[in-house]
Parts: C-alpha cells; structure tokens; sequence
C-alpha cells in the first residue's frame, strides 16, 4: 500500500466519528469503536463521500490488552505501520468527588490512559522502525483550567499532556512527532443536553462568545498529523475559544 493511513480510536460518534469523515479524503483511516451500530454509522457517513480512500470501522475496547494486539497486528500486517494514530477514545463519568471510588477513577483512566498504552505498545514499534509519525492525544481543557464534577476526567486528561511530554523526548529521534489538543465546549451530542439557559450562560464566559465547532478539532487534528506541523512536537493545542485565558 502506497497512501498514507491512520488510525483514529473512538471514532462511532462526536468528535471521532466527525474526524474520520472529514479527515477521510486525504487519509485511508482505520478507527475504533465499542458499539457495531455506531461504527456502522460512521461508515455509512464516510462511504457517502465517494472519497479515494479507504476506511475501516472496527470494534475494539482499547483497555482490552488482546483485543487491542490482535487489531494493531492486523491492521500493520496489511498495511504497514500507521503514519498517525489520533487518540481519541475517552469517557468522562463525571461526579463530586466525594461520590466517586476507586472503581469510578480506574474505569475513567483506563479508558482515557491505559488504553493509550495498550495502542502505542503495539504500533510505536512499527513507526519507529518506518522512521516517521504523528500522534495525537484528545485532551481537554478540562486538563488546563478544571470543571467541577471533572476531577477523574480532568486528572486523565492532564496526564495526557504528562504523557505527550515525555513520550516526545523518547520518541522523537525516530521521526515520531507527539502532541495533544485541548477542546473546550464544543458542539455535539453531550453539549445539546445542556438546557439553553445554561448555555447562553457558558457562552458569556468564552471571549470568542460561541461554542467551538467540530470542524475546528478536525482542522486543528489535520495540523498536527500533517507535513505542515513537522517541527511541532511535545505541545498542547488548546482550542476553546479564549475560555482557559
């Protein structure tokens, strides 16, 4: 295989499922989800586009550890390494922190942490020996400034940036660039819960006064696992409106 691919992790709804159909026309993409119907979705949208491209939907929980080697040993089998991975899959499961145990924070950080760990130890090899890359972590602002009933999220989310630092140190002699972004309220599923009075609220509080779109993570992702990001590695891109000034 000769074009470019990548892989995307949580890519059956928001913010993922919004990347690989609008990344998909200068990418082949293989992304993950836990639910079939919305990975189904996801390729009905981009199948739509009629894009030169390929794209792959495949169900995989990236805290399982099996599952996670036997799709990233597929997929380099076939392909060849990955030129970028987008880590997107997270959860938030947010409450007080005094309502919240053990049980909550290891299921929060093993979906937003771990299974960032089980992907790399199956694919950084790969990418080091192709002597290029571009990996992206799905932070948030979360990480930067708080939110309370956030303090599992947050603390995951912040780690990322931990994360991306170091692994930029390690991994950049081999060609391999490591960045983070950092959304803040962006429009999508969880937002349209919000009641509208709540929400005019929160806008008076970002500078720019409006909701980030979706179009603006897919732009600022197209940035970072593009040629025109070669000399960005070991940073945070947050993309929130002004909210976190």
């Amino acid at each position: 295989m000769t074009r470019k691919w990548m892989l995307i992790t949580g890519g059956s709804r928001g913010i993922g499922q919004a990347l690989v159909t609008h990344l998909l026309p200068e990418w082949n993409i293989a992304f993950t989800g836990r639910s079939e119907t919305g990975i189904a979705h996801t390729l009905a949208l981009a199948r739509s586009q009629r894009a030169a491209t390929w794209v792959k939907g495949l169900c995989c929980d990236g805290t399982d550890e099996t599952r996670v080697e036997q799709v990233a040993t597929s997929l380099i089998r076939e392909f060849g390494a990955p030129a970028a991975i987008v880590h997107n899959a997270g959860m938030t499961l947010d409450a007080l922190h005094i309502h919240q145990n053990a049980k909550d924070w290891h299921e929060v950080l093993g979906n937003n942490l771990i299974s960032i760990v089980n992907w790399n130890r199956h694919l950084l090899p790969a990418m080091m020996t192709q002597g290029s890359g571009a990996i992206v972590l799905m932070s948030s602002v979360s990480a930067l400034k708080g939110n309370s009933g956030q303090t599992a999220y947050a603390a995951s989310k912040a780690a990322m940036i931990g994360l991306a630092h170091s692994l930029a140190l390690e991994v950049g002699r081999f060609g391999i660039r490591v960045n983070c972004l950092a959304p803040g309220l962006i429009e999508g599923d969880m937002v349209q819960a919000i009641p509208e009075t709540k929400l005019k609220a929160l806008r008076q509080h970002i500078p720019l006064r409006r909701l980030g779109r979706m179009q603006d993570v897919v732009q600022a992702t197209a940035f970072l696992v593009g040629e025109g990001s070669g000399y960005v590695t070991g940073q945070t891109l947050v993309i929130d409106g002004g909210l976190s000034v």
